[in-house]
């Protein structure tokens, strides 16, 4: 049996590294006390914040604009679902085309967004969540001769699809399934890293990109090994077939590696149809339309996400290198063609590729290559410099879920994202007078004494059922609603909160000799579009805190030893906290609804107490609604605590249109049926773990959610924000994983 699983059932008693059991949150302690008191105490008929006290000091001021941009809807009424790619076609000007992942291509007229029409439709698999229909591009004749291609996912094998189409000669607009003929499959090892984009060049080419094929690190040595497809950007030529290789795609003869091809008895050094390599997954490509020059946005891996200038014979220097840094170590950067810009996981984590800008409406920008991030929604401005480093401007801040970038016939720029629709670019005008954020904690008004952690009047502290882990640092949670305002209550989900509102959280961490020492405290606030995250880094003595200006790492001391913590930039609030899923996590009903001690001695119930404050309504008494069970409540079942436990500390990346890779739910309301984990291959690799499957019930040695809990560094669950496993919540899911008698 593996280490892992043994004394699964001692750890849910107690934790080996002297962590106590319910090690995670804890409720601010009341004026006086030092623990929750009796559970049984006679509760006062009045809640413990009636009358309510207004918050009249603790706030922040709305961030200023990032940038001199923002995204604005372009097509208000349009409905697009899961958009990937925005266009135009030859001969269409006046139309634009949108690819829904799906497997849908629709078409609309600028002027009346409301009404779509469907030009092509086909099946394709959505068994992961980067599969899809991928990409789309026009024959640049496609005027007279109607042909266009697409890039799709299938099943059985898992391969990538290149296919050619025509449209109905009877009707223009109207893609004809019956004349679909393939050009090129591409057997897919994992369900991520399909690239799918494709253009054609100046030079009447038409160019696709192939990610490494998936998993992560590039187990199979895809981007480096130039006989297969993989890890590279094509070029072919869809005009001829190249009768000496008996395809029906020609080989461009200036390709890297043309002279090889098709030679008997001779693999060749690499497989023709490949212009360049070393590449991770290419996502989004475009050529200037003025210069010709090939732009790729690069997906990075742990650390870089990068912009290539793509020219061909270059290797792009995946995986020994991971943008503008070794990701083997001891690497050789200068063998490899450098990218032109690259910025790291504090600034953002899935990069989006766009254009150069060449429209009408914002010259400005003329010349600019613009790319986004899908993880931030952050938007910067690239220009080159030869000889030099990029200038590099951030556009916009956008929040929003980039998933591509379109020009229209004009050269005008769109951002195409998930949760949005179609933007476009809209100026913004400087703020006349832009309030400074407060440097230090002290001047938010949030609190009565700082030194003793007391928070203000009208600051609300609260407390959750289920519990984030943070490598042993307990949390003291508050909310600031503004004044006369209240959250709305929702079913399921966060609450709706009032813009204004301030949430704050207070790691405080164990020491050796009994006492707590507090290392951070993380403050959001509700914009008119859009949270903000900041942090404050405490002083050694405590007696305040300093707002952060970007990410920083610092040994700080524990009882368990010196721990390497990481205080996040305001981008890497945006990781966890996504916007679509409401961003404030803990603040909903199933998470408050439990006791509480506010400070009297008399534990009430928070939901009830927060309704009769005014600061909620309740759809109907606490006491019937549902609630998450604490991780050290010992009558709840085990099932319903491990799922919590899932939802507090990795749902906010693994749901449906979530920032993760992996295609699971592991949202606590979401049956085990549905979860895309019972039995299910892992598509991200298998940790060298023989038959392992991502959840096998009664053998938490071959499911990859439990050993992903039980390592830290590549590979490790949660990803972000923890250096340390966490036994006890390890032990929950080990041992809920053991009782499992089958899937459903």
């Amino acid at each position: 049996m593996a280490p892992w699983v043994l004394g699964l059932t001692a750890m849910l008693v107690g934790c080996a590294d002297g962590t106590p059991p319910g090690d995670g949150d804890a409720g601010p302690p009341a004026p006086g006390t030092d623990a929750m008191p009796d559970q049984d105490a006679d509760r006062d008929t009045n809640g413990p914040l009636v009358p309510r006290v207004e918050n009249r000091t603790c706030s922040l001021p709305p961030a200023p604009p990032l940038g001199n941009m923002r995204v604005i809807s372009a097509f208000p009424g349009l409905d697009v679902r899961r958009p990937l790619w925005l266009g135009s076609a030859p001969g269409h000007d006046d139309l634009i085309f949108v690819v829904e992942q799906s497997g849908r291509i629709l078409y609309f007229d600028p002027a009346d967004p409301g009404t779509t029409e469907v030009f092509y439709r086909r099946p394709v698999s959505r068994n992961h969540n980067e599969e899809g229909l991928l990409g789309l591009a026009f024959h640049p004749d496609y005027a007279s001769n109607g042909r266009f291609f697409i890039y799709y996912s299938a099943a059985n094998p898992r391969r990538s699809v290149i296919a050619e189409v025509q449209r109905d000669p009877m009707d223009p607009l109207v893609g004809r399934p019956e004349s679909e003929r393939v050009l090129l499959e591409v057997e897919q090892p994992f369900g991520n890293h399909n690239g799918g984009d494709m253009h054609f060049g100046p030079d009447g080419y038409l160019y696709i990109s192939l990610g490494d094929g998936g998993a992560a690190g590039d187990p199979l040595g895809h981007g480096q090994d130039t006989s297969t497809l993989l890890g590279s950007i094509l070029r072919i030529d869809v005009d001829r077939a190249d009768a000496a290789c008996g395809l029906p795609y020609g080989i461009p003869p200036d390709n890297p590696f043309a002279a090889e091809r098709c030679q008997p008895g001779d693999a060749g050094a690499g497989r023709p149809e490949i212009w360049a390599w070393g590449l991770r997954n290419v996502w989004r490509m475009s050529f200037d339309r003025s210069t010709g020059e090939l732009w790729a946005a690069d997906v990075g891996q742990d650390e870089v996400e990068e912009v290539n200038l793509i020219e061909g014979g270059h290797n792009y220097g995946w995986n020994p290198v991971e943008g503008d840094i070794c990701y083997v170590e001891g690497c050789d950067q200068s063998a490899y063609t450098p990218p032109v810009f690259a910025y790291g996981h504090d600034e953002g984590k899935s990069i989006t590729g766009g254009f150069v800008y060449r429209g009408p409406s914002l010259p400005e920008l003329w010349g600019a290559y613009v790319v986004g991030d899908y993880n931030t929604g952050r938007i910067w401005a690239v220009r080159p410099v030869p000889g030099g480093e990029p200038e590099v401007t951030v556009l916009a801040d956008s929040g929003r879920q980039i998933t591509s970038f379109g020009e229209g016939s004009d050269g005008e720029l769109y951002v195409v994202t998930f949760d949005a629709g179609i933007g476009r670019f809209d100026r913004v005008d400087p703020p006349a007078d832009v309030e400074p954020l407060p440097e230090w904690i002290s001047q938010t008004g949030c609190f009565t004494d700082v030194a003793a952690h007391v928070l203000a009047d009208g600051v609300v502290p609260y407390y959750t059922n289920s519990r984030l882990w943070s490598d042993g640092a307990t949390k003291l949670r508050a909310i600031a609603l503004p004044a006369g305002t209240s959250m709305t209550w929702r079913d399921e989900g966060v609450f709706d909160l009032p813009v204004g509102t301030v949430l704050i959280k207070t790691f405080v961490m164990p020491q050796a000799d009994g006492s707590e020492k507090r290392i951070e405290t993380r403050m959001i606030r509700k914009g008119e579009d859009r949270w903000n995250g900041y942090s404050f880094r405490w002083t050694d003595d405590e007696s305040d805190a300093y707002l952060l200006p970007g990410s920083e790492t610092r040994e700080v001391p524990t009882a368990s030893g010196v721990l390497e913590w990481t205080y996040p930039s305001r981008t890497q609030c945006d990781q966890c906290h996504i916007q679509g899923q409401g961003y404030a996590l803990g603040l909903s009903g199933r998470q408050l609804n439990r006791d509480f001690d506010y400070g009297d001695g008399r534990p009430v119930n928070q939901l009830e107490a927060l309704a009769e404050a005014g600061y909620v309504d309740l759809p109907r008494p606490a006491a019937e609604l549902p609630a998450y069970p604490d991780i050290d409540d010992p009558d709840a079942p085990l099932a319903d605590q491990a799922r919590a436990y899932l939802h507090a500390n990795c749902a906010s990346c693994h749901q449906p249109d979530g920032p993760a890779n992996a295609d699971i739910d592991l949202r606590a309301t979401t049956a085990l049926a549905d979860t895309n984990m019972c039995n299910i291959e892992p598509q991200q690799g298998d940790l060298d773990i023989a038959g392992a499957v991502l959840l096998a019930p009664g053998d938490p040695n071959r499911s990859l959610l439990f050993a992903r809990m039980n390592i830290r560094g590549e590979g490790q669950m949660p990803q972000l924000a923890t250096t340390r496993v966490d036994p006890r919540g390890t032990a929950l899911v080990g041992a809920w994983i053991q009782m499992l008698q089958g899937c459903p």
